[in-house]
């Protein structure tokens, strides 16, 4: 069985938005959530916030766990565009370090 230990630390802000932003995407159906709406908002592309999600949380049964509990937090968006890239590429980083990527 391949290793899924996370691969680089989230801060408390960006887990929970992305939590909720995984939320979001299973659910979209049922109408465009906060997090998902920040997304687009900022203009962040959603497969990057999925290159995180694979650095810190890369278990699928998790990511599938997380996005299908009803969230019960409000979000805000935790990154300057310079931020967001710069936690991007350290996911890039990350995965292809441990061959992931």
């Amino acid at each position: 069985m391949a290793n899924r230990a996370p691969l680089m630390k989230l801060s408390p802000e960006e887990e929970r938005f992305l939590r909720r932003w995984m939320h979001d995407e299973v659910h979209y159906d049922d109408g465009q959530g906060p997090a998902k709406r920040l997304q687009v908002e900022h203009g962040a592309i959603p497969a990057e916030l999925a290159i995180l999600i694979a650095a810190a949380i890369p278990d699928p049964a998790t990511q599938r766990a997380i996005a299908d509990r009803t969230p019960d937090e409000d979000v805000s968006w935790p990154w300057t565009t310079r931020d967001l890239r710069q936690r991007i590429d350290e996911a890039r980083a990350a995965l292809r370090r441990a061959g992931r990527g």
